[in-house]
């Protein structure tokens, strides 16, 4: 595969030789906790733009973060961290070499304030990028349910609008954003997973992580995006306007696809002679797609092993806990943590106490009886099946056959309509006869089934701008052209 090669990028030279060491030291928590305040103070959704980072914001930011008690223990000596007492110098000391320790190893770097000249402060290029993934580990605020499919769908519509190449560009991005989002929440219930089995063997059940699951992620995030309507909404939306943007006369593609490789040089690598308007439709069809065969199934296979292994750990600590109050429980945690002198005369009680129980076997008093099977007065009876029964079967068969439909007999008849319609001429849903029950449901079902994964390689489904009216029902209308046997892409319309 051909394309342009650039010069390789060396990350660790100049200021970030060592640019991950104040991470290895004894306060590397503290460290990430005080880049996520900068990114935070400064990148941030609350951040304050006339506010400039200064020498003495950024020291008040590593003051604020080692007064809590999770960072200080790592950060100050353990004298001072052990006793509780504020000493405000050996706090100012160690902002003031941790700050120099991020100035050296290239996350912060001076900079003058263009508009009063004043000597400020600002997060590198390559401090900004990592202090980001340190605030989003972090982030406890909720994504928009199905936002990157959404913003997908706006911007092909705002693409067919106006003809910005820009916008089909930033389609494909949300588009890869779908599949990268989905695969976020799987790792999250990974995590979780992970969680649960390291406190189940530490004897502790993750109920407060189980309950912020259920409460905050589950309930207000997951239940909407987990939803199948509303992803094959959208999914059926996009691969609509891709469609349209298919069927663009060659004149106008040839523009766009000029626009795109002057706006994305990346595509010539990767297009191979191909049009670049046509090859990014086709892409994000297939990471829609992937996203909702593929990730989406993941994600729910996910969120059931992950509740259904809590719910055994919780009926199994529930069972431990009441072994434990029961009096065979509380003896033998007794024995357990007795000496070993106490063990011998707690079980010299118990043998005293247990040493009047007797076993024996069952006296010759107690049979066991032997239970005679009734017989059914009647029960040789020649069962008949009544004819009123066979024809309510059957029409309960029938009723629930009805509306079940076949992609292969769908195809079959759709290339039968276009074999006698003549092979230049496309097939329109309204062209379609309907006077019976099985052709309604064949013009319901024609453009699903052209556009399944075995009905795409030979047709292609062109919303259009009229609608028809049958007895039946009324409708947008749709052309369906036949391709190329195996043809992957639909053809170029001239």
């Amino acid at each position: 595969m051909g394309g342009i090669v650039s010069a390789p990028t060396v990350f660790f030279q100049g200021p970030r030789e060592h640019f991950f060491r104040p991470l290895n030291w004894q306060d590397r928590e503290a460290c990430a906790a005080v880049l996520r305040q900068l990114h935070e103070r400064v990148h941030g959704p609350d951040a304050d733009y006339a506010e400039a980072l200064t020498r003495e914001l950024v020291l008040e930011i590593i003051q604020q973060v080692i007064a809590q008690p999770a960072y200080r223990n790592g950060a100050l000596p353990e004298s001072i961290a052990a006793s509780g007492i504020v000493q405000p110098q050996a706090e100012r000391d160690y902002a003031l070499n941790l700050l120099r320790a991020l100035k050296e190893h290239g996350w912060l770097e001076d900079y003058k304030d263009p508009i009063n000249l004043q000597p400020t402060l600002k997060l590198t290029r390559a401090g900004k990028a990592f202090a980001e993934v340190f605030a989003e580990l972090d982030n406890a605020r909720h994504k928009t349910r199905q936002r990157n499919m959404r913003s997908a769908r706006k911007a092909l519509q705002a693409f067919l609008e106006s003809r910005d190449e820009d916008e089909l560009l930033d389609a494909y991005d949300f588009a890869s954003r779908v599949v990268q989002d989905l695969q976020d929440d799987i790792e999250y219930f990974r995590l979780l997973m992970q969680t649960l089995t390291r406190e189940a063997l530490t004897q502790k059940l993750a109920w407060d992580e189980f309950n912020d699951f259920l409460e905050r992620r589950f309930g207000k995030e997951m239940s909407v995006r987990l939803v199948a309507d509303s992803v094959d909404r959208h999914r059926s939306q996009i691969i609509e306007l891709l469609d349209m943007v298919r069927a663009w006369p060659e004149a106008q593609r040839l523009i766009i696809d000029s626009a795109l490789r002057q706006r994305a040089t990346w595509l010539e690598g990767v297009l191979e002679g191909r049009s670049a308007t046509l090859w990014l439709c086709q892409r994000i069809e297939d990471l829609i797609d992937a996203a909702c065969q593929v990730k989406l199934p993941m994600l729910r296979s996910e969120m059931h092993n992950y509740v259904r292994r809590f719910t055994s750990l919780l009926r199994q600590a529930l069972s431990l806990d009441y072994g434990a109050e029961s009096p065979m429980g509380r003896t033998l945690a007794g024995l357990k943590s007795s000496h070993s002198a106490e063990r011998h005369v707690w079980l010299d009680a118990l043998a005293q106490r247990l040493s009047t129980a007797e076993i024996r076997l069952p006296t010759s008093g107690l049979r066991w009886t032997h239970r005679d099977r009734q017989e059914v007065e009647g029960g040789d009876i020649d069962w008949h099946i009544l004819p009123h029964s066979r024809l309510e079967a059957a029409m309960r068969r029938a009723e629930a056959e009805a509306f079940v439909i076949s992609e292969d007999l769908l195809l079959t008849q759709l290339h039968a309509l276009a074999n006698a319609r003549g092979a230049t001429r496309p097939l329109r849903l309204s062209d379609l006869t309907v006077t019976d029950a099985p052709d309604v449901l064949t013009a319901l079902h024609a453009v699903g089934a052209a556009r399944s994964s075995q009905g795409k390689t030979a047709w292609r489904a062109h919303k259009l701008p009229t609608k028809f009216e049958t007895p039946a029902f009324t409708a947008d209308d749709f052309e369906l052209q036949r391709q190329a046997t195996g043809q992957a892409q639909p053809p170029e319309a001239e």
